[in-house]
Formats: C-alpha cells, sequence, structure tokens
C-alpha cells in the first residue's frame, strides 16, 4: 500500500488548530503569531507534508514558472553569453520558487512555432529576450499577446522593460587602454548588423575614436554570427589590406578568431598588434596569450532580468526599475606582452 498522502486537514487535526490558520501558517500570514507558524511548519515537516504545488498555481492563476528561448544554431556553435545569462536568471527564478523553461531553437520557423506555442497554451507566466534584434519579431509577438516580457541588452529599448549592460562605456574602455599602450591604427570587428548590439556598439567605437584625434581607425560589420570562425574570416580581411596594430572585437569568440588569423600570418599579438575583446568569457584567460576584454558581468544580468519579469507579473512586491549593469576592462597580454598577472 502506498503512502497516504498528508493533507491540511491532518495537520490541523495534529495541531489542534483549524484548517484556514494551518494554510496560512504555510503561506506565512502576518496574523498568525510566529509561534504557531513555526510549530505548524514543524509538525508539516515532520508528517511529511508536501504542498499541492498544481491547486495552488491553479488558485493563483499563474504557473510559476518563466521562460527562455535561446537562439541557438548548434550545440557547437552556441555562444558562451547565454550559459552567464541562464545561470543568473535560473539562480534567481529559483530564489523565488519560480520554474525556469529553456528551449533552444534554431532562429526561424521553429523559433516561432516555440514563441507561438508557450503564448497560446500559456505554460509561463513571462519570458526574457535576450540579444534583441532590428525590428524583433519576438518583441511584437509578445506584446500583441499580452504576455509579459523583459529585454536582456547591451541597451535599452525603449518603452519595453530592459536590463543592459552599457556596452558604449566598455568599448570606449577598450580604446583609451589601447591609445595608452601607444596604438594608433585601431580596427573594430562589429556584432551582425542584424542585432541591435550593432548599432550601438559601432557608435560607441565611433565616438571613442573620434574623442582622439590622433587615431585611425577602421570598422568591420559583415559578420554573420559571432564566432572564432567569423572572427578569423573578418582578420584576415583587415590584415590583408593596411594591417591595424590593433584590433577591439565585439565578442570574445571573435577576438580568439582573429588572434589565431593574425598568428598564422606571421603577427605576434600583444607586440605586433593587440586584441581586445567583449564579455571576459571563460575561454579569454586561458587563450595564448590570455585575452584583454572587456568583462561583461552576464550572470548579474540575467538575475536583474529575472528580477524585474518576476515585478510585472507580480510575483515579487518590489519593483525593480529599469537596470543599466556597468562593464570595465580585464587587461591581459594580449594588448601587452609584457603585462603578467
Amino acid at each position: 500500500m502506498p503512502p497516504t498522502e498528508v493533507t491540511l486537514k491532518d495537520i490541523a487535526r495534529a495541531v489542534g488548530k483549524s484548517v484556514a490558520t494551518v494554510s496560512k501558517a504555510l503561506r506565512g500570514h502576518a496574523d498568525i503569531s510566529p509561534e504557531m507558524r513555526a510549530l505548524i511548519a514543524q509538525t508539516a515537516a515532520e508528517m511529511g507534508y508536501t504542498p499541492n504545488i498544481t491547486a495552488r498555481r491553479l488558485q493563483k492563476k499563474r504557473t510559476d514558472a518563466i521562460g527562455l528561448i535561446l537562439p541557438v544554431q548548434s550545440a557547437r556553435r552556441a555562444d558562451p553569453f547565454f550559459t552567464e545569462l541562464l545561470t543568473g536568471i535560473a539562480n534567481e527564478a529559483a530564489r523565488h520558487n519560480f520554474d525556469l523553461l529553456v528551449s533552444a531553437r534554431t532562429p526561424g520557423s521553429d523559433e516561432r512555432e516555440a514563441y507561438r506555442r508557450l503564448a497560446a497554451e500559456r505554460r509561463v507566466d513571462g519570458l526574457i529576450i535576450a540579444q534583441p534584434r532590428r525590428n524583433d519579431w519576438r518583441i511584437e509577438f509578445l506584446t500583441t499577446r499580452h504576455l509579459p516580457f523583459v529585454v536582456a541588452a547591451h541597451q535599452p529599448v525603449p518603452p519595453h522593460p530592459a536590463v543592459w549592460v552599457n556596452a558604449e562605456t566598455g568599448i570606449l574602455q577598450a580604446v583609451v587602454h589601447l591609445v595608452e599602450e601607444n596604438r594608433r591604427q585601431i580596427a573594430f570587428i562589429a556584432p551582425p548588423t542584424d542585432l541591435l548590439f550593432h548599432q550601438t556598439a559601432v557608435r560607441a567605437f565611433g565616438n571613442a575614436i573620434a574623442a582622439q584625434p590622433e587615431l585611425s581607425g577602421g570598422i568591420v560589420s559583415d559578420l554573420t554570427e559571432m564566432s572564432q570562425k567569423e572572427g578569423y574570416r573578418a582578420a584576415q580581411h583587415l590584415l590583408a589590406e593596411s594591417p591595424p596594430d590593433a584590433i577591439v572585437a565585439c565578442h570574445d569568440l571573435v577576438a580568439l578568431g582573429a588572434m589565431k588569423a593574425a598568428q598564422d600570418q606571421g603577427f605576434e599579438i600583444g607586440d605586433d598588434i593587440a586584441v581586445v575583446g567583449f564579455g571576459d568569457i571563460l575561454l579569454a584567460e586561458y587563450s595564448q596569450p590570455p585575452l584583454t576584454t572587456v568583462h561583461r558581468p552576464t550572470d548579474t544580468l540575467g538575475q536583474h532580468a529575472c528580477r524585474l519579469l518576476l515585478a510585472a507579473i507580480g510575483a515579487i512586491e518590489d519593483s525593480p526599475p529599469p537596470a543599466e549593469i556597468e562593464p570595465w576592462l580585464v587587461v591581459r597580454q594580449s594588448s601587452n606582452l609584457e603585462f603578467w598577472v
């Protein structure tokens, strides 16, 4: 015989109180004394009581779950940015007893179908959109379906709720550092043009170059994705013309590809040419040479985005404002071989 499920009535009988009192105590109501709440909680634990989560969710008309659909071409080409973002979101969701429904989908019809199903079946209370695009159909779709969402980005996305890393500050720090290292011909490998990050990054690099009259700079902005392969190809293009003495890349993976292209052509990284990335992924510290990069606190980005979404769906009382998160430069040998950690 399977064990009988412990109910609120069983606990009420054990402590000599009403079912309503037990229910309130287990939900932490302030009108039940702390001593009684502690007694009921202890009794429930000793009796092996497990709350009926499904019934509670039906009562609240919530799923107590949020969603994140990752736009991933393949596992081999997955962006570490999403892993770090996912960690921050998952930890914050768990802290508030929320489930996180994660799905990886190829951008296009497969991705659209995933959003359509989540919205139609109401399997989540809200979603986080990562890496917003120009004319992003995801934002328009969720807005029309009245499904709460928050954007995790590199810039604000008015009028929509967003949390973002101040990419302009990060790119400026990279350029200023290279100037201090006496680099004068600085090239920039920009994000793919379909991402909103492209506009922010190109503007930030242009402003940083304009603030230094002695500099000359070029932009390579025809990436199809932020990957090592694309970084390699973009750097080959740069080095085939008038080789710069420094490259700033929009992503660490792109920077690692650029480093490999330069090394294959006989350049010594950190001496002949400096390379700076963006993101500070784990591989950056262990590349050869270690990569100078802008540290983007992606897990913090995920935590803030989750908290903002939970406030939007009424799961937490405090409603945090949209947040701008500051990055910082981590200097390693790819911008100066004489630098040792």
